[in-house]
C-alpha cells in the first residue's frame, strides 16, 4: 500500500510539473505576442509620421515650384 501511495504521489508530481510547464509556455507565448504587437504598433506610427513628412515635403516642393515659375515669369 505504501508503494502505491508513493507511485500515485510521483504521478501527481509529474502531472503538476507538466501543468506548470504548459502554463509557463502559454505565459511566455502571450508575452512574446504582446511585445510583437507593441513593436508592430510603433512601426505603424513611425510609418505614418514618415508618410506625413513626405506629404509635407511634396507640398513644400510644389509651393516652391510655383514661386519659381512666378519669378521666371516676372523676369521674362
Amino acid at each position: 500500500m505504501a508503494v502505491s501511495v508513493l507511485a500515485r504521489q510521483s504521478e501527481d508530481k509529474i502531472a503538476r510539473q507538466a501543468y506548470q510547464r504548459r502554463k509557463d509556455e502559454i505565459y511566455f507565448y502571450n508575452m512574446e505576442k504582446l511585445e510583437f504587437q507593441s513593436k508592430l504598433e510603433q512601426e505603424r506610427k513611425r510609418a505614418e509620421k514618415e508618410r506625413k513628412r513626405a506629404e509635407q515635403a511634396e507640398a513644400e516642393i510644389a509651393k516652391l515650384r510655383k514661386e519659381n515659375e512666378g519669378l521666371r515669369a516676372t523676369q521674362a
